[in-house]
């Protein structure tokens, strides 16, 4: 099938305040040949944020994409009714909870991250709500439609949503770091990304890679590995980022001094070393005002300059080789049946033969019109299987409290968790985040 036959698409943007869509409609502009959509459909709930950027949105689109139609709502029927495709990246309570997340472990000498520990408790119950409603809202209209799930944590999300809808096999979650760090691995390495396949298990957020080739069978595993061993791991756009960021990833090194066998995900940080990073955090100013400050505050003074114009002179379009690139890119290979190599989260079911069957398990795999499939991995050694199994059994315990509302479960999932252990804050930072979430979610 050739570009020119691809029959293009109708895409929903669930969470289109995010400041990330205006580089994704970048990305959707350049991939516009090979993805090709007849209707963009730009939804969140709060259309005065969406409305930042909605100009821009909008001239680009006017500028690169005329064939394709452009609806901006807060209707979620118009959003969901008559769509092929839903590419969801929700921030249930906005930024605002976000700070909540991270300040608030943080009291209690407790790692304050937004997908990771309490934080990441916290923000998983809360997306866990709005996603089981939009995917009845979606399913009731169809079931064919494709649900792209990129919100946070995408290890709780992806767990929740296989637990609450068993048989639906057109929900498929993302994760954009194993994207990231193949991207940084390339630059390492000066080989092109398209060109290296990776091998990778664990949790989402809590992995390792394990070997690293070309599509010509060249094995560069090794030569990486003692890479990262004598120099400073730095991701591919380390001029763009943050010096929070930049430490991220520095951790991966320190990580490699005690256990060089694989390379761990950066996440892994925050379950290794959580008191140094309690020791290096502003419990006044976390990656929530960060980002605020930074990438957001730039995205809407760019958007900004849209409104009014006719066209992109002299403006920048916008774009995301990661976020963006990542979710077309499965699209694709969904809707052309093209079975294209990603590192997917699946449910387990023998992939990793010496582990839970229900775990949604990460590892590399392809992804094609009936959705991913992970390859074979075989067994773990006990170090690997004792961490995931902690993790897991922390992972599945939050996803029953919010089923059924279980304050034990949850005191539990927060205790097992590596980046609290004790009981006793364990209860106190889960009484606090109850408290500060009693909008969104309720444990008794």
């Amino acid at each position: 099938m050739t570009a020119l036959e691809r029959k293009p698409h109708v895409i929903t943007i669930a969470g289109a305040g995010s400041a990330r869509v205006p580089a994704l409609v970048g990305t959707l502009v350049n991939y516009k040949e090979r993805f090709p959509l007849s209707k963009i459909i730009f939804y969140d709930i709060d259309r005065e944020r969406m409305g930042l950027m909605e100009a821009y949105d909008r001239l680009v689109l006017k500028c690169f994409y005329p064939e394709c139609e452009v609806v901006f709502t807060t209707d979620e029927d118009e959003a969901y009714s008559q769509t092929d495709f839903v590419f969801c990246q929700m921030r249930v309570g906005k930024t605002a909870m976000r700070s909540l997340d991270e300040k608030i472990p943080l009291r209690y000498g407790l790692v304050g991250q937004e997908t990771c520990g309490p934080g990441g408790f916290a923000y998983g119950m809360r997306s866990l709500g709005a996603m089981k409603h939009m995917v009845e809202k979606v399913r009731s209209y169809s079931k064919d439609t494709w649900i792209l799930n990129y919100t946070n944590p995408a290890a709780i999300v992806a767990l929740g949503l296989d637990k609450m809808f068993p048989d639906d096999k057109r929900i498929l979650n993302l994760c954009d770091q194993p994207y990231s760090l193949m991207k940084s691995f390339a630059k390492i390495l000066g080989v092109p990304q398209d060109i290296l396949r990776a091998r990778y298990f664990g949790l989402n957020h809590f992995g390792w890679f394990t070997a690293l080739k070309d599509t010509e069978g060249k094995d560069y595993f090794d030569q990486l590995r003692t890479y990262l061993r004598d120099h400073d791991f730095k991701p591919f756009n380390a001029e763009q980022r943050a010096k929070s960021w930049l430490d991220t990833y520095v951790r991966v090194n320190k990580y490699m001094k005690y256990f060089d066998e694989y390379i761990p995900t950066t996440y892994l940080q925050y379950y290794m070393f959580p008191e140094e990073i309690v020791e290096e955090s502003d419990p006044h100013y976390t990656r929530a005002d960060e980002s605020r400050d930074t990438r957001e505050k730039e995205v809407f003074e760019a958007c900004a300059k849209a409104e009014g114009k006719d066209s992109m002179d002299r403006a920048d379009m916008l774009v995301n080789s990661v976020f963006g690139n990542l979710m077309v890119e499965v699209a694709e290979s969904i809707a052309y049946d093209l079975n294209h190599e990603f590192i997917v989260l699946v449910r387990n079911e023998g992939i990793i033969d010496n582990f839970e069957e229900d775990a949604i398990v990460e590892v590399a795999g392809t992804i094609g019109k009936d959705g991913a499939k992970g390859y074979p991995f075989g067994p773990i050694g006990p170090f690997y299987k004792g961490l995931m199994q902690g993790q897991y059994a922390y992972e599945l315990l939050t996803v029953e409290a919010f089923m059924e509302q279980d304050y034990t479960k949850a005191l539990q999932a927060l205790t097992l968790n590596r980046t609290v252990v004790d009981p006793s804050k364990a209860k106190a930072v889960l009484d606090d985040l109850m408290e500060a979430n009693k909008e969104y979610w309720y444990l008794k």
